[in-house]
């Protein structure tokens, strides 16, 4: 039996979903940020214990292991990656050679007091001095970029810095040169690159090589895959730090894309609300833009980046008011540990679940994954102060400042395409989002929502739909001929499919051909037989046989492998929540507004099956809301809001003036009342 894995690690939760071809099942654990892969395993050990095996088993037995992280987009989100210095070109301190001065990673991701100029030719000693300076300055990361004419100064340097502090001494420095990261000849945009590249190294190498290897001392023989930018995947030795920027989001908005084909929704923005971070992403006609050149934060840099949004914003995101009395939410966040204070695990600051908490969103007793039981004691004590004493009144606050905050977000990437609100469809996911999308489509003026079964691992579901995609390049020395350095860049391409245990002879392989006037062509090929000869025939194809009157000045090639799938009859019956195999139930537990307010009793519906309600603070007032359990909803049934539809793991909010029906086995389609 052989068993394909997609992790999706969070800020709050890491989930993760698994099949063995036949059977799906999914897991939610708590996201430990003191030692990450205590997650991952805590998270493969409910895995296999889904399927009734042992963990040493279970690994021994896995062929597929992709895994994908929003630790990066938190980190960039938050303003808590690394510490980074910075040795540029003197002179270029202030714009990093950019046109604005001062540029704009400049307090963003490092500090100016953390850039210093050099000049190539200093002295070995001068140079010391400097990297010195900035170690006892708290730097944990060195990024070191010259311009692009340059690039022999840069590797002088290392190896300057390399002889004085080896790897292996106790105060090695943490090195990284510009054209390393990215190889553009934007010297602006490479520096920018590299510093955000070394912002997110350390944590990220942390999770991934400390991962991998404890996977493969527990017995894993197949290489772990890491989530990238673009949807893609690729070994973790192949893998940069800021790469895995957004990779959780982005398998997240490649499922969405898929199934909007499915649903018939030429337009439609991906709602992923975790713990977090709420990540938005536009898809049209089944396709979402990738942006080769980005804004992170204000900084471009040369990332190719699947069109998402990230805001700070999510469920254990902290509220706080200002003196004149307005809310704000996030982006500091409360995590998982010690997580909001209704987790009651220690946590006091009031956050978007603690408020949700309050309004009887969320219920008292109910269990989150990690053993959490929701206490609503502490969740109101937590919000109160935010209201002069009134948590009623505070957590209303909150959940409109919240859902303001998305709503102007998501506005934003509707007009930036220019997209009607009135047109597109919103795709709730992420632990957060279903709980979240009614109010915020309402503020937004959307009115068609569809959110999902799985709606909580839904990026780690996408992630069973990645491509494995490499690129690899070259530029033409002096002397060297083009088949030579072409059928190099083939084995290279072929070495590393057999090392991600990827089938070779299936894997479209794109051959790039840039001649000396800038034109480019492409030719198709295949990695199979005797790869001069390969690059030989590819080269003929173009034109560019050797002796042709254009020479070639830069190949790339790129190969493209889609892994083999989970099949979709067996993810639609996936199983959300901790631990659970497709077609059991977590425990629910409900309750009443506290101060007094009862819950309505309810009357006979359909059979035997008696209605349960609960009063919930919505924005209109108390109002006694519907409770329905996903697994008795049959497709025929209208659900009107308000209504909480209640799956393991998820809870889908349908406002008022709202109704709701069951679209398929794994989705709900939400409709506005015109």
């Amino acid at each position: 039996m052989t068993y394909s894995v997609g992790i999706d690690m969070g800020g709050t939760f890491t989930d993760g979903v698994f099949s063995n071809g036949e059977l799906a099942a999914s897991v939610k654990v708590p996201t430990t940020h003191f030692d990450l892969t205590r997650s991952v395993m805590g998270c493969l050990a409910g895995g296999a214990a889904a399927f009734d095996e042992s963990l040493d088993d279970f690994l021994a037995d896995v062929g597929l292991f992709r895994m994908a992280t929003t630790i990066g987009t938190n980190a960039v989100v938050t303003g808590t990656g690394d510490t980074v210095g910075l040795l540029v070109e003197a002179g270029a301190e202030k714009s990093l050679y950019g046109p604005s001065d001062p540029a704009p990673a400049l307090g963003v991701f490092v500090s100016p007091d953390h850039v210093m100029g050099v000049d190539p030719a200093s002295a070995a000693e001068e140079v010391l001095r400097m990297c010195r300076g900035l170690v006892q300055r708290g730097v944990r990361q060195t990024v070191v970029s010259l311009p692009a004419e340059r690039r022999e100064d840069e590797t002088r340097l290392r190896e300057l810095v390399r002889e004085r502090y080896p790897a292996h001494y106790l105060r090695s420095m943490p090195l990284t040169m510009g054209w390393e990261t990215a190889g553009t000849t934007d010297d602006a945009v490479r520096t920018s690159t590299a510093v955000l590249n070394a912002y997110l190294s350390r944590p990220m190498a942390k999770l991934l090589y400390r991962t991998e290897g404890t996977l493969q001392q527990s017995g894993l023989t197949v290489p772990l895959l890491a989530a990238r930018s673009d949807g893609t995947c690729s070994r973790t030795a192949r893998t940069t730090a800021i790469s895995t920027y957004s990779s959780g989001p982005a398998a997240g908005l490649g499922l969405a894309a898929a199934e909007t084909l499915r649903d018939g929704d030429g337009a439609a923005v991906a709602f992923d609300m975790g713990g977090t971070t709420l990540d938005i992403g536009l898809v049209r006609d089944g396709s979402f833009d990738i942006d080769p050149t980005p804004e992170i934060r204000g900084v471009r840099v040369a990332l190719p980046v699947a069109g998402i949004v990230s805001v700070g914003l999510g469920g254990s995101s902290i509220a706080s008011v200002d003196s004149s009395g307005v809310v704000t939410v996030g982006p500091a966040s409360a995590g998982a540990v010690p997580g909001p204070a209704a987790f009651d695990r220690g946590g006091t600051e009031p956050t978007l679940t603690d408020a949700d908490v309050t309004l009887c969103f969320l219920d008292e007793g109910q269990v989150l994954p990690g053993d959490i039981v929701l206490d609503e004691e502490s969740a109101c004590d937590a919000v109160a102060p935010l209201a002069g004493g009134e948590p009623v009144d505070a957590a209303l606050m909150v959940r409109a400042a919240a859902h303001a905050k998305a709503a102007a977000a998501l506005q934003s990437v509707l007009a930036d395409a220019g997209v009607d609100a009135a047109d597109a469809t919103l795709y709730a996911f992420g632990g957060a989002g279903p709980l979240h999308a009614g109010g915020v489509a309402e503020s937004a003026g959307i009115g068609r929502v569809r959110s999902f079964a799985h709606s909580g691992v839904y990026s780690a579901r996408g992630l069973v739909d990645s491509l494995v995609r490499q690129r690899y390049e070259a530029s033409m020395e002096t002397g060297e001929r083009a088949t030579t350095v072409l059928a190099r860049l083939l084995a290279r391409a072929r070495l590393d499919l057999q090392a991600e245990r990827l089938p070779v002879a299936e894997a479209p392989v794109d051959v790039e051909l840039v001649d000396d006037s800038g034109a480019t062509q492409t030719v198709e090929t295949t990695l199979d037989g005797d790869l001069a000869e390969v690059a030989s025939q590819v080269l003929a194809a173009a034109g560019h046989a050797d002796g042709a009157a254009r020479p070639v000045a830069a190949v790339a090639v790129e190969t493209l492998s889609l892994p083999p799938e989970i099949p979709r009859e067996v993810l639609e019956r996936l199983a959300t929540g901790h631990k659970t195999m497709p077609g059991t139930r977590s425990p629910t537990h409900h309750a009443g507004l506290r101060y007094g307010r009862d819950r309505p009793a309810g009357s006979p519906r359909q059979g035997d099956r008696r209605p349960r309600e609960r009063n919930v603070c919505w924005p209109d007032g108390v109002l006694s809301t519907l409770l329905v359990d996903l697994d008795d909803l049959t497709a025929d049934e209208v659900v009107h809001g308000p209504a909480l539809i209640e799956s393991a793991g998820s809870v889908h909010a349908i406002p008022p003036r709202w109704s709701c029906r069951r679209a398929d086995a794994d989705s709900l389609l939400w409709e506005r009342s015109r």
